[in-house]
């Protein structure tokens, strides 16, 4: 049997998702706070092949530390400034 490991960056934005969700939600919890909290988690298990949301994190973590080190994309919006000489 095959097993499809998912990209580093799809684990990394399937926490951040997850992290920004939660956060939301614990702020000011309503229906679509909910579903998005709902949501991320699922993926998160799917991703990992998980069942419980602490789990599929813990899996995640791991998987992304024997990845190893990246490098992270510069923002646009973060981007230095050009010479204005």
């Amino acid at each position: 049997m095959t097993v499809l490991l998912p990209t580093a960056d799809d684990l990394r934005q399937a926490l951040i998702r997850h992290t920004d969700a939660v956060a939301r939600d614990e702020r000011r919890s309503t229906a679509e706070t909910v579903r998005a909290r709902e949501d991320s988690a699922y993926t998160l298990c799917v991703l990992t092949g998980t069942t419980r949301v602490e789990d599929a994190r813990r899996t995640a973590d791991a998987l992304l530390r024997r990845s190893g080190p990246t490098v992270m994309p510069m923002r646009p919006d973060r981007a230095p400034l050009a010479d204005a000489a």
